[in-house]
């Protein structure tokens, strides 16, 4: 491929002079050519192609070893039979609830003391008290009486506790 020269800019598309002082933008005629590098045609490279290196595969760490130099299993792998048999947690104390006329200005609930499972239904009335704990709002609790073993058998979030009977628990069989 040979290059041609371009024609030089014509005096209409060059920018005007002020005050016969040359602008610092304009070209000037030497600005035109390009210098010889450019100009000269390309000269074929010679290279070999470059094929990518073969990587080997590397076994690392002891999980993948055991992998590749256990035999293949013989039989299906059951979990947790090889584990011995763990003794069964004793259950912890929970408290049977039932809350009745929730919607109503007084409400009623049926619950079992938490020390000795006494039934006890209670009736209760108001907005939980909104006290304060380090700092930050937090309700106070009314705490009941069991009339059975006289310790508290339940917290209610209530204003105020007017009545506490003992009955038969429902839920003891």
């Amino acid at each position: 491929m040979k290059s041609t020269e371009r024609p030089s800019k014509t005096p209409e598309k060059q920018e005007p002079k002020l005050n016969g002082q040359i602008s610092k933008f304009s070209p000037t005629p030497a600005d035109d050519k390009l210098p010889e590098e450019f100009t000269t045609e390309p000269q074929p490279v010679n290279e070999k192609p470059v094929e990518p290196p073969k990587i080997q595969p590397q076994v690392t760490g002891k999980r993948n070893k055991k992998k590749i130099d256990s035999p293949p299993a013989t039989k299906p792998h059951i979990p947790f039979q090889d584990r011995p048999e763990e003794p069964e947690l004793p259950p912890e104390p929970c408290q049977h609830m039932q809350f009745l006329d929730c919607n109503s200005e007084v409400g009623r609930v049926i619950f079992e003391c938490y020390h000795c499972k006494q039934g006890i239904i209670s009736e209760y009335t108001g907005e939980p008290v909104i006290g304060e704990y380090k700092g930050r709002p937090s309700v106070i609790f009314t705490k009941v009486k069991c009339p059975n073993c006289e310790q508290t058998a339940i917290r209610l979030q209530a204003r105020e506790v007017l009545s506490t009977t003992a009955i038969p628990s429902p839920w003891q069989q």
